[in-house]
């Protein structure tokens, strides 16, 4: 009885942080998506710019000269 509790309190503690390191990554990945989708809705484009503008937005840059 003495070798199996500690067995026993060793498997549940490992099959315990598998469950949680799980549901982190699960929420890490919602928050990833979110993030995404906020900062795509963000910058929408303007239909009167053309690709020059749009290359200068995306470098971060100023208009072009």
């Amino acid at each position: 009885m003495g070798v199996i509790m500690p067995a026993i309190l060793d498997l549940l503690y490992r099959e315990y942080c598998r469950a949680r390191l799980a549901e982190m990554r699960k929420q890490l990945l919602i928050a990833a998506e979110r993030s995404e989708a906020l900062e795509a809705n963000h910058h929408p484009v303007d239909q009167g710019e053309d690709e020059t503008t749009d290359a200068h937005r995306k470098t971060r840059r100023g208009a072009p000269n």
